[in-house]
C-alpha cells in the first residue's frame, strides 16, 4: 500500500508516500471522520504534505483532503489530519427546499446546484426510486445528504475516477447491501458457512440521548399552533424520552389550499418529527477485525453473547492501520437499537 499525494484543485499527483510511522484511515458511511497520517518531518514530506492537497490510497478509490498538520518541534513527527472527500459538502450551504421527491435526483440536483468545487461532478444515474416523503430545507449539503440518506437507506461518496488529466471527483449515490447470510458473532473466531470469524471485539453502548416520542409544532402562533407528537407514543414513566421539534420552517402549502391543520400538512410535521427520532436512537456501537469483505454502510447481523446483546448492524466505518508491525482492518458497527438475549 502506498500513498499518492495530489493536487488541491487539479489532481496531478505530485509525489509518492511509501514509509510512515502510522497511518489512521478511516472510511465513514454517510459522515465525517478524522484520519491521521504520521511521517518523519523530513524536508520532502514537509513540502509535499501540504494542507488542501488529496491522498489517495493504492488500494482505494475514497480520496482524503488534509485539512490540518502539525508539528510541535524539530524532532517531533509530522502529523496530518485527513478527511473523507465528501468534507466538501459540509463548506457547501443550500436554501433549497425538498420534500415529496425521488430521494437520489434530490441528492443529485443538490450537488449540481452548490458552488461550484475544483474537478468535483456527478456520477452515474442509479435509478434508486426511493422518495423523500419528507421536507428539510436551509443548512449545509452534508446535512441535507445525511437526513435523505437517512431516511433513504442510501449511501452518498465522493470517489476518484480517471487517469492523468482526466481525474475527477465524482459523487455517487448508492445502495448498502443487506445480506442475511452475514452473520458476526464476537465470540465465532472460525467462520463457518454463514457465519464471519471476529477477533478482538470492542463495545459501547448508552442511552443519554435516547428519545423516543417527539412532540413536533409547525406553523401558528399560541394554542393555534399545529402540534403533533409521533414515536412511541403509549410509552410512560421511565421508559418515555421526550424530545421537542420545532418545525415553523414546514409551512402549509397555500397554493394547494393547505392550513395548518390539513392533513397533509400534519403528517409532514409528523415525518420531522420521526426523522429527528432518528438522530436520537440508543446508541450501540463495536470495533471488531473481521475476515470479511463489508463496505461501509452494508448491514449484517452481530451478536455479543457476553454482554446478551444481538442486532442488526450497519458498517459504520472501515478503518485500516498501518504501522512498522503491519496493516489491520476493522469494522466500526453500529446499529439503531441492539435488543437483548
Amino acid at each position: 500500500m502506498t500513498l499518492d499525494v495530489l493536487d488541491a484543485t487539479t489532481l496531478a499527483r505530485l509525489g509518492r508516500i511509501e514509509v510512515w510511522v502510522s497511518l489512521y484511515w478511516d472510511e465513514p458511511y454517510n459522515t465525517l471522520t478524522e484520519s491521521k497520517l504520521e511521517v518523519r518531518p523530513t524536508q520532502e514530506n514537509l513540502e509535499l504534505l501540504r494542507e488542501g492537497r488529496w491522498l489517495k490510497r493504492s488500494d482505494s478509490n475514497v480520496p482524503m483532503r488534509i485539512c490540518h498538520r502539525s508539528n510541535e518541534n524539530q524532532d517531533a513527527n509530522l502529523v496530518c489530519t485527513l478527511f473523507p472527500a465528501t468534507w466538501i459538502f459540509s463548506k457547501r450551504v443550500s436554501t433549497e427546499t425538498v420534500k415529496d421527491e425521488n430521494a437520489e435526483r434530490a441528492m443529485r440536483r443538490l450537488v449540481a446546484a452548490m458552488q461550484p468545487w475544483p474537478r468535483l461532478g456527478l456520477g452515474e444515474l442509479v435509478g434508486f426510486d426511493t422518495r423523500y416523503t419528507a421536507q428539510t430545507s436551509g443548512g449545509s449539503v452534508l446535512n441535507y445528504l445525511t437526513t435523505i440518506g437517512a431516511a433513504c437507506d442510501l449511501g452518498f461518496r465522493i470517489v476518484l475516477s480517471g487517469k492523468n488529466a482526466d481525474k475527477k471527483l465524482r459523487f455517487e449515490v448508492y445502495r448498502p447491501t443487506a445480506d442475511p447470510n452475514n452473520r458476526i458473532s464476537s465470540h465465532q473466531r472460525h467462520g463457518h458457512r454463514g457465519q464471519i470469524g471476529a477477533r478482538g471485539a470492542s463495545w459501547a453502548f448508552g442511552d443519554n440521548d435516547y428519545a423516543n416520542v417527539a412532540i413536533v409544532q409547525g406553523a401558528g402562533e399560541g394554542e393555534n399552533r399545529a402540534t403533533v407528537t409521533v414515536g412511541l407514543t403509549d410509552a410512560a414513566g421511565a421508559e418515555r424520552r421526550e424530545l421537542y421539534v420545532d418545525a415553523r420552517d414546514v409551512q402549509p402549502d397555500e397554493e394547494k389550499g393547505e392550513t395548518n391543520q390539513s392533513a397533509d400538512y400534519l403528517q409532514r410535521l409528523m415525518d420531522r418529527g420521526t426523522n429527528k427520532l432518528l438522530d436520537q436512537l440508543r446508541t450501540g456501537s463495536i470495533e471488531i477485525s473481521l475476515d470479511a469483505d463489508l463496505a461501509p454502510g452494508d448491514v449484517a447481523f452481530c451478536t455479543l453473547p457476553e454482554l446478551g446483546y444481538r442486532a442488526t448492524v450497519r458498517v459504520a466505518d472501515v478503518i485500516t492501520q498501518s504501522q512498522n508491525d503491519g496493516t489491520t482492518r476493522t469494522l466500526r458497527l453500529g446499529t439503531p437499537v441492539w435488543h437483548k438475549l
